[in-house]
C-alpha cells in the first residue's frame, strides 16, 4: 500500500512539472491580441491519393463575433418603433409597474379598430372592464383610475384590438 501512495505521489509531481512547463506554450495558444480582425486558418488534407482540387488546401476566413451596440431603453422616437403592418396593435407599454391609484397604457393601433380593455384576477377571471370602443388608427394613451375598482394584489391588463390580444402583468399596492 505504501508503494502504490509513492507511486502516485511520483506521477503527480512529474505531472505537475509537466503542466508547469507547457503552461508558457498553452500561454501563447490562449492569448489572442485585441487588435485581430480576422483570422484565417488553412486546412489541409494529408491523404495521399487526395483530389487535385484539394492540393493547396482549403482557405476559410472566421470572422470573430461583434456583438450589436447597446439599445437605449425609454426612448420613444419614431424611428425607434418597429411596425408591422399584419398586426392590427403593437408596442404596448403598462406603467407605472407596480401600480397606486393611476394606470397607464400607451399602444399603437394600425388600423381602426373595437379596443376592448379589461383587467383580469390570476385566476383569468374578470374585475372589470375598463375600455371598449372603436378607435381610429395612431399612437394611443390612456389613464384609469383603478383604486376603487381593484384591491391590492396581482392581476393582469388584457388588450384585445379585433382579434389580437396583448396580456401584460401588473401589481397594484
Amino acid at each position: 500500500m505504501r508503494k502504490l501512495y509513492l507511486l502516485v505521489l511520483i506521477l503527480f509531481l512529474i505531472g505537475l512539472q509537466l503542466l508547469q512547463a507547457s503552461s508558457t506554450h498553452a500561454s501563447y495558444f490562449l492569448s489572442f491580441p485585441d487588435s485581430i480582425k480576422s483570422r484565417s486558418s488553412k486546412i489541409t488534407d494529408t491523404r495521399k491519393n487526395k483530389p487535385a482540387y484539394l492540393q493547396k488546401g482549403v482557405g476559410i476566413k472566421v470572422e470573430p463575433f461583434k456583438p450589436a451596440p447597446a439599445k437605449t431603453f425609454g426612448s420613444t422616437s419614431a424611428k425607434d418603433l418597429v411596425l408591422d403592418p399584419d398586426k392590427l396593435v403593437s408596442n404596448l407599454k403598462v406603467y407605472p409597474n407596480p401600480v397606486g391609484e393611476q394606470l397607464n397604457l400607451s399602444y399603437i393601433v394600425t388600423k381602426d379598430s373595437n379596443v376592448t380593455i379589461k383587467i383580469m384576477d390570476v385566476l383569468g377571471n374578470e374585475v372589470t372592464t375598463l375600455l371598449s370602443q372603436r378607435l381610429p388608427a395612431g399612437a394611443q394613451n390612456n389613464s384609469f383610475n383603478i383604486s376603487s375598482k381593484v384591491n391590492a394584489g396581482f392581476y393582469f391588463v388584457r388588450l384585445i384590438v379585433g382579434s389580437e390580444t396583448i396580456v401584460k402583468r401588473i401589481s397594484v399596492l
